[in-house]
């Protein structure tokens, strides 16, 4: 250092980080180190867990949120798991060695007071920060299971810190510290992003990651179909199913799920003119950034604005599918609801959804308007009741009459003493069966519809290999 003055300062700051608390003038601040994470501010400081447990909640300091996927100015993270915040409360009050890294936490720059003391490395600042009282709550990050796991292990050894039982973790916790990170970022997008980039402790699911993570563009499509979309918003699932159902609640609806958030995803990629090509989640990506940049090469305009443009159409197709195609027909004039829905109709699963979003993709791809395409989809026997007489092996059986050994599988019921078509499985291979039998009908029944079934289509599609021919006819 190179001035008393500055070595007055640093002291005094090292004391209080030797010192081990936070003290709560405002709702708190702490003496830590600043730095950067390219252009996003972060101040680094350690805090024992005698005053996260008590003070650093989610019912005092700290917030967290249920990601929302209508809310797009509030940061979301995915539901917490009981269990494993109990996995995480048993280690603390178990282990001799509690560590549970680094906690991260958010709040906007211009929510926080930050005084630089003294530069201690080339872009590293020692610092005071002070979150004022009237500053919004940070938000966690990443750690949200370790934060309840944490309170609820002080909680348990301190219920009656005379007891004999709990002496050794009381021990343990009263003299250990956990780091935490402040990220001085508001952008809920961006922050949701990191959510999901960091958390590694519980595997998020594909579909919560489908609709919080905006850093892929198949990601970005299928949030803006699943915002958009009248149909599709209020019953595409991405958290648990107790968490959704407290979701909806709050906001005075009724918990109804239909399709994972990763189908939707996957069904939007299709249409935009994916369709089967998509072996793998990196293909899916480079496929639809190939499309959306020559689009927006084609048309002069910018990429986002080239996804926001190809979502609106898929909206709006979709939206009208779900106006014309029996099942959901029944659901979008709420007279079904998606449990009944489910029971009686063979594109309830997530298969059945893409025989359709893939349907719609050989139209566009034919140039054929994708509505007339819809309202002979419509026309299709989609009821899982819709059997027909056939023969195996000289015996008489029921089937379904389009999508046997596709989307359905029927079986004699011994106990109804009747045939019942059930699920065939979600299989790569079964769904694409499906669609070539779909696209086989049309170009039966018409002239026009059955560019569906010439070979640029198809190759488009991923149904064949270029230079392969037209599939052979069953």
């Amino acid at each position: 250092m190179s001035t008393s003055s500055n070595d007055a300062t640093v002291a005094t700051a090292a004391d209080a980080l030797r010192g081990g608390s936070i003290t709560i003038p405002a709702k708190f601040e702490a003496i830590g180190f600043l730095s950067y994470a390219g252009v996003m501010p972060k101040i680094t400081f350690t805090v024992p867990f005698k005053e996260v447990a008590e003070r650093l909640t989610f019912e005092r300091l700290l917030t967290r949120h249920d990601f929302d996927t209508e809310s797009l100015t509030t940061p979301g993270q995915r539901d917490i798991s009981e269990k494993h915040a109990e996995k995480i409360s048993a280690f603390l009050t178990e282990s001799d060695r509690p560590y549970l890294g680094t906690l991260t936490i958010a709040i906007p720059e211009d929510q926080v007071q930050v005084e630089r003391l003294q530069q201690v490395a080339n872009g590293v600042w020692l610092v005071k920060v002070i979150v004022p009282v009237t500053s919004e709550n940070p938000i966690v990050e990443d750690g949200q299971h370790r934060v309840k796991g944490l309170t609820d292990a002080w909680r348990t050894v301190m219920k009656d810190p005379s007891s004999e039982e709990f002496a050794e973790a009381r021990e343990m916790l009263e003299q250990s510290s956990i780091e935490m990170t402040l990220l001085l970022e508001g952008d809920p997008s961006v922050l949701s992003t990191i959510f999901v980039k960091m958390a590694s402790t519980r595997p998020i699911s594909a579909s919560l990651i489908a609709i919080m993570d905006s850093s892929a563009v198949q990601n970005v499509l299928g949030q803006q179909v699943t915002r958009k979309s009248r149909y599709l918003s209020d019953r595409t699932t991405y958290l648990g199913a107790k968490a959704a159902q407290k979701l909806a609640a709050s906001k005075g609806r009724k918990y109804d799920p239909l399709y994972p958030a990763a189908a939707v995803r996957s069904a939007a990629a299709a249409i935009a003119g994916v369709g089967v090509r998509d072996r793998t989640p990196d293909q899916r990506e480079d496929i639809l950034n190939q499309l959306f940049t020559e689009r927006a090469k084609r048309e002069s305009r910018k990429l986002e604005q080239v996804v926001e443009a190809t979502a609106n159409e898929i909206v709006a197709i979709l939206d009208y599918a779900f106006t014309r195609i029996p099942g959901w027909k029944q659901m979008a004039n709420d007279r079904l609801t998606a449990a009944e829905f489910k029971k009686d109709y063979v594109h309830s699963s997530a298969a059945g959804l893409h025989v359709i979003a893939n349907v719609i993709a050989a139209a566009r791809l034919a140039g054929l308007d994708a509505r007339h395409v819809v309202d002979e989809l419509a026309k299709l026997p989609w009821r899982r009741d819709n059997l027909r007489k056939a023969s195996r092996d000289g015996e008489e059986i029921w089937v379904h009459e389009l999508f046997e050994d596709t989307l359905v599988r029927t079986v004699f019921d011994t106990k109804t003493g009747a045939w019942k078509a059930g699920q065939a499985g979600a299989t790569r291979g079964a769904y694409e069966e499906a669609i070539r039998k779909v696209i086989a009908t049309f170009a039966r029944q018409s002239k026009e519809l059955a560019a569906m079934q010439e070979l640029p289509v198809l190759s488009g599609l991923g149904l064949v290999t270029a230079g392969r021919g037209r599939p052979r006819k069953k």
